[in-house]
């Protein structure tokens, strides 16, 4: 029992330490705050009203019963008296000295005066001598011959309403704050329900568990929407995480050959009696070993910073045509060396969004692969051209292409071809380029050019721009 009660009090403490418990009890306020202006007008306006009401009748009634004959006046004071059966009106008529004439009034009310106007004043009524002093509205006026008028109203009225709006206020305001309350409670607990769930998970997430996910409802609410997104983040959390783990497992399979290398060089250096030219030559081999593991760790790190696009701030409006331009004129000399006719081919100016370095090392990459792999004598083609109105590159050789079947491979980290085993590389290039129209938005194209291979660039101008 001592457990439960135990944990009740929690549950309470968390109640109302929640959110929704608060806001409820906020809109709460703010309603019985506006419910209570509103009877406090009613209140000022039905009361202000009757007080109004009753001011007007009893000085119009003074001021019609002065211009009267004497005689007039005193049948008009017993009538009024006589006619009373609520003991609510008081009438009376006094001589000049203050002496009663007639009516139900002994004496002159204190401290009212003779102006006609309506003021707030006790008195003593004649058929209740010993009750307590009674609080009236009443007006004073000096008739033409000297008497005193005197006509006032038991203000018993207005209170019996402002009791009984004071009492309607009470009714109405206490059950729809205790129902406020109670609502609040409920939507409180349901929403603790909620983050209750989140917690688990998130939990759950924490201690390893990649692949769980935030609950989702189906009822398309805040929580929901929440949820979804926040489920969409670790989806490419653990994408990342995974893709990051292949990534390291890559790194230290293809560092583990040059590393090996240089320390077994290094090693045989040691043990033997080796001359200080021999000494040289080991220390220059594994420096061109350690190089070679920089520049793999290097181009890695560059491709993870153009994959979580950070490099899109320094984008700006720039021309493929000058961009396949600088290429050409940096990759002639090198065809040449080979006899192969490097061709540009462009068809005005193509502007685009984007960054003018990164876009010069992906065509030139490519352009580098076509001149490292066409043949003596043979032709490399490089076209600017348009295509549904967004800029189109292409790249054309006769070497020995790319076969279907590793035209999507060629472009994973470290993947390297039967066909190029033998020349210098890491696998890493194309994996750049990918990187780099990814950010772009340029979609690549891996064809045949019977013989050779065509690659294009289709620019995504839209896209780019964004």
């Amino acid at each position: 029992m001592f457990v439960a009660s135990g944990s009740f009090s929690v549950f309470l403490i968390d109640l109302a330490q929640g959110t929704t418990f608060r806001l409820a009890c906020a809109f709460a306020g703010f309603f019985g705050a506006s419910t209570v202006v509103l009877f406090l007008f009613i209140y000022w306006q039905t009361a202000g009203s009757e007080v109004n009401r009753i001011d007007n009748l009893i000085a119009k009634d003074a001021k019609i019963v002065a211009e009267l004959p004497s005689d007039a006046v005193r049948q008009f004071v017993e009538t009024r008296v006589t006619g009373d059966f609520h003991r609510l009106s008081y009438a009376a008529l006094f001589d000049a000295q203050g002496h009663p004439v007639a009516g139900n009034l002994d004496t002159l009310p204190e401290g009212l005066p003779p102006d006609g106007k309506v003021h707030i004043t006790r008195i003593q009524p004649t058929e209740r001598a010993f009750d307590e002093l009674e609080s009236v509205r009443a007006v004073e006026r000096r008739l033409g011959d000297g008497e005193l008028l005197v006509i006032g109203r038991n203000s018993e009225e207005v209170e019996r309403l402002r009791a009984e709006l004071i009492s309607a206020l009470e009714l109405g305001l206490i059950p729809a704050m205790i129902a406020a309350l109670a609502g609040g409670m409920f939507l409180s607990w349901r929403t603790s329900n909620r983050v209750k769930e989140v917690h688990r998970a998130a939990e759950r997430i924490m201690r390893g568990h990649l692949r769980q996910r935030l609950p989702v409802r189906g009822t398309r609410d805040e929580f929901d929407k929440l949820s979804h997104s926040v489920n969409l983040m670790l989806d490419e959390i653990e994408r990342l995480l995974d893709e990051l783990k292949a990534t390291g497992d890559e790194i230290a399979h293809d560092l583990r050959t040059p590393l090996t290398r240089v320390r077994a060089r290094l090693e045989n250096t040691r043990r033997a009696d080796a001359t200080p030219e021999e000494l040289e030559a080991a220390i220059d081999k594994a420096t061109i070993g350690l190089d070679q593991a920089l520049a793999i760790i290097t181009a890695l790190l560059r491709i993870r910073e153009l994959e979580v696009g950070r490099r899109r701030a320094g984008f700006t409006q720039i021309d493929l045509a000058e961009v396949v331009s600088a290429i050409h004129d940096l990759y002639q000399p090198l065809a040449e060396e080979k006899d192969i006719a490097l061709l540009l081919e462009t068809n005005g100016s193509a502007p685009i969004y984007g960054d003018h370095d990164l876009l010069i090392e992906a065509i030139g990459n490519l352009v580098d692969n076509a001149v490292k792999f066409t043949p003596e004598g043979g032709k490399i083609r490089v076209i600017l051209a348009e295509r549904d109105g967004m800029p189109v590159i292409r790249i054309e050789d006769n070497g020995p292409g790319i076969a279907p079947e590793e035209r999507e491979m060629v472009f994973t980290r470290f993947y390297r071809s039967g066909r190029t085993k033998g020349t210098m590389g890491m696998g890493l290039g194309l994996s750049l380029v990918a990187a780099i129209t990814r950010l772009h938005n340029i979609s690549i194209d891996i064809g045949d050019n019977k013989p050779g291979c065509a690659i294009e660039l289709l620019v995504n101008t839209a896209g780019s721009a964004s």
